[in-house]
């Protein structure tokens, strides 16, 4: 049994920190401001987001890069509240933005996934980015993209960074934590030209890439999984042209859940589409932050019984601690949203809802007042 913990303990120290700290060598990208500006479509999908509109149309009307090379499509999705009413006002009182509305028109199981096919055949440019409705674009987002895709003229999917907008309280403080930590394994698998983890608030691809894999085509009967399964389309076909696009003026700021119910639902759902994928990197990071979780959890009550030794004990707390808190010194130097006091009830809270999103991943959970189930059937 000692064997086992060994395993464990040892297996989630060496492949988070290998995965993580290849942040500090990834290299960065660079704006100039003398390249050539590249036209790009932006498709946003929406459902009952009228309190986060707002701020995402601001950022919009405040980039750095001139509108007019940019298509910005909204997919509605059935929304019930006022989000259209926000976008038609804004596209009446801002004429120097191009903005296309559209309505979801279901296809698959996703909505996403339906809302980004529909507007890839509205899309004038082969240049796609894929932001969400609820998020704050930086001022030079852009420009970024148009950095990274002048040093990769043949690139064919982007990953950009993500953050929580921190806020003082234990919830969001753990939704920061946890967001910065993904970002760091998504670096290191671009590092390792094994990506296999990207965010769908802050990805690109190409027109021409996206049809030669025919899209979703073959998991949209999930329902979640817009971003990680074409990344791994796409990686399939040729991960020389996969990147990530590091530079602080690309993160894409989204906000924290409010309670810990939204938050645990959400984490299920992204649990529930990597179950799916075909990566084993993926799956080999998953069993270990699961494992680590579980054994952390269960240690004390191993040592009280004696199927563990006090310095295996004291190993299993000293490794994880050791661990967990080098990701967040690595990711805190890129995104500088680390609020160290809430770091010590929370490096005992996340095991345990680690756990329960593992549990509830396996069952059906809800998105904006609709039920969905992953996977799902499209006769159904």
């Amino acid at each position: 049994m000692s064997w086992l913990f060994l395993f464990i303990v040892c297996g989630y120290a060496l492949v988070i920190i290998l995965l993580s700290k290849e942040l500090l060598t990834y290299p960065k990208t660079e704006i100039n401001d003398t390249t050539k500006l590249l036209p790009f479509t932006v498709i946003i999908n929406y459902r009952n987001e009228q309190a986060n509109l707002p701020v995402l149309l601001s950022s919009i009307k405040n980039q750095e890069y001139n509108l007019d090379l940019i298509q910005w499509i909204f997919v509605n999705d059935h929304s019930t509240d006022g989000s259209l009413a926000i976008l038609k006002q804004f596209k009446k009182e801002n004429t120097d933005v191009s903005i296309f509305l559209l309505d979801r028109k279901v296809k698959s199981a996703s909505g996403k996934k339906d809302g980004i096919s529909q507007a890839i055949e509205l899309s004038s440019h082969n240049h796609i980015i894929t932001t969400d409705a609820d998020c704050m674009l930086p001022q030079n987002w852009l420009l970024s993209y148009n950095a990274i895709y002048n040093k990769h003229p043949d690139a064919h999917f982007i990953a950009a960074p993500v953050m929580i907008d921190q806020k003082k309280s234990i919830i969001s403080s753990l939704q920061t934590q946890e967001m910065n930590a993904l970002q760091l394994i998504t670096v290191g698998g671009f590092s390792y030209r094994q990506p296999f983890m990207c965010n769908g608030a802050n990805m690109s691809f190409t027109k021409d890439a996206f049809h030669e894999v025919n899209g979703y085509e073959g998991n949209d009967h999930i329902s979640s999984g817009d971003d990680i399964f074409l990344l791994e389309k796409l990686v399939a076909e040729d991960v020389m042209k996969c990147h990530y696009l590091k530079n602080k003026e690309a993160i894409v700021t989204t906000f924290p859940k409010d309670s810990f119910k939204d938050m645990i639902s959400q984490r299920a759902r992204w649990a529930q589409k990597g179950s799916e994928t075909k990566s084993m990197l993926n799956k080999l990071v998953s069993f270990q932050v699961l494992a680590m979780s579980l054994l952390f959890i269960l240690s004390p009550l191993f040592w009280v019984f004696e199927m563990i030794n006090s310095p295996m004990f004291v190993g299993i707390l000293a490794t994880k601690l050791f661990t967990d808190v080098m990701v967040l010194f690595t990711s805190d130097r890129f995104f500088e949203n680390v609020k160290w006091r809430f770091v010590p009830i929370n490096f005992f809270i996340y095991p345990i809802l680690v756990i329960i999103i593992a549990f509830l991943s396996l069952k059906r959970s809800d998105w904006q007042g609709r039920k969905i189930n992953t996977p799902v059937s499209l006769q159904e």
